[in-house]
């Protein structure tokens, strides 16, 4: 996989946490760091596609009229 260089600046105490777990776990901060971005992008665009569903949802419909509706599609039933 080809590789970018990323910069940001982060809170002083993130990055000593940070060395600290790596340290103690015997990880690379690269590897940890890239983990939790790519789970969080996760997260986050799983969150949106809720969001999505939420808003297109057509909210409960009884079995019947379910089964009605697909009689009727399927040209079972003439109106």
């Amino acid at each position: 996989m080809k590789t970018a260089p990323f910069a940001t600046k982060l809170p002083a105490d993130l990055i000593a946490e940070l060395d600290d777990v790596c340290k103690a776990l015997g990880l690379k901060k690269n590897f940890v760091l890239e983990a939790a971005l790519r789970e969080k992008l996760e997260d986050l665009v799983d969150a949106a596609d809720l969001q999505h569903a939420i808003r297109e949802a057509t909210g409960f419909h009884a079995w019947e009229d379910i089964k009605r509706e697909d009689r009727l599609t399927r040209g079972k039933i003439a109106i």
